[in-house]
């Protein structure tokens, strides 16, 4: 089981020369993170240190937090529980109070989700990930972060292995040499101080002077709402062509609506209308990711009805669909309803006029 930090560093503590980054914790909470680990379980401890890191990060940062595992059975856990958010770093804190160790370690997928959804082309992502074991899902890691390379996204792997065996760590040790980043093992939870204070040595903060693990521990209020069934609906409502300048395009309506009046995600995906590649299955209603996927896009809404917009450029000579799913992102993420597919389609030469 692992967690993931990706860690970027803001305008306020890093130097003017620097590129900004964003910061991304991906939880493992699978079941060996249950097991007691100096008088504390291993995910106790990690939540603490991982609070204390976002607790000196600036109000301004942009955070978000993958998990996997969290009661979730199989090797299909892997969830986005909250996007990458400028100033997220308190509402990933709270999130942080709901999830539960249980589960496997399917590290390949959740590396895959991560890829799809929080990895660009333009801004690095530094990646802290922090494990007490290796893939239990007879996933291939390696092959992942080899595919992002290949494909042009800038990330860097940091890996910290909790008790690893010999064997695990030679295998942690090849995924952080894969992510052009290093490896630092954790004999007890002293060891994060020092990790942590190694991998952010450069970062300078009044408050805590570089030091992110002297910051008080306060824990975060579980804000989780009961347990009431949530049904919802999500559809689009049209889709209309626009033109900006020298850029066209087309914007799509939706309109969702839902039984609780909680924090809800919208996610927007297209893809060409005749498909050639469908990759692995995911639940619960999703039958599969998309392999030929052009653009994938992602709103959060407050409240148990909404609407919105996604603004997409036009895919030049191409036929597309489109379609969006609405997730509960309480306690656990969840799809609760998709849309139907509605066609895209290239009119190059549409009358301006009539737009």
């Amino acid at each position: 089981m692992l967690l993931f930090l990706f860690f970027s560093y803001p305008h306020s503590i890093v130097p003017q020369t620097a590129n900004n980054k964003r910061y991304v914790f991906i939880l493992d909470a699978s079941g060996s993170m249950s097991e007691k680990w100096d008088g504390k379980t291993r995910m106790a401890v990690a939540k603490e240190k991982l609070i204390q890191v976002l607790s000196g990060l600036p109000k301004d940062a942009s955070v978000g937090l993958v998990a996997y595992g969290n009661r979730i059975a199989g090797c299909q856990s892997a969830r986005l529980y909250h996007p990458i958010q400028r100033g997220g770093a308190n509402v990933v804190s709270q999130k942080l109070a709901t999830i539960v160790p249980a589960g496997s370690t399917p590290i390949a997928q959740t590396l895959q989700v991560v890829g799809e959804y929080l990895l660009n082309d333009q801004i690095e992502t530094e990646i802290i990930f922090i494990s007490d074991g290796v893939e239990s899902c007879e996933g291939d890691p390696k092959s992942v972060l080899y595919n992002w390379r290949q494909s042009g996204k800038k990330f860097r792997l940091q890996i910290l292995g909790i008790d690893i065996d010999p064997r695990g760590e030679e295998d942690l040790k090849r995924l952080s040499i894969l992510g052009e980043g290093n490896y630092f093992p954790l004999k007890g939870p002293e060891d994060y101080d020092r990790s942590f204070q190694k991998i952010f040595s450069h970062l300078q903060t009044p408050e805590t002077n570089g030091n992110f693990t002297n910051i008080p521990f306060t824990p975060p209020i579980d804000s989780s709402l009961p347990t009431t069934p949530n049904t919802g609906r999500i559809q689009i409502v049209n889709i209309l062509p626009y033109e900006d300048g020298s850029e066209n395009g087309y914007i799509v309506n939706y309109e969702y609506s839902a039984t609780n009046p909680t924090e809800y995600m919208i996610q927007f995906y297209l893809y060409p209308a005749d498909e050639k590649r469908r990759s692995f299955p995911i639940p619960p209603l999703r039958e599969r990711r998309m392999g030929d996927l052009v653009s994938q896009k992602i709103e959060l809404k407050l409240g148990k009805e909404g609407k919105g917009k996604f603004v997409i450029p036009l895919p030049p000579g191409k036929r597309m669909k489109s379609s969006l799913e609405l997730w509960d992102m309480t306690a656990v993420p969840k799809i609760i309803a998709l849309s139907e597919e509605k066609p895209i389609h290239d009119n190059s030469n549409f009358d301006r006029n009539e737009k």
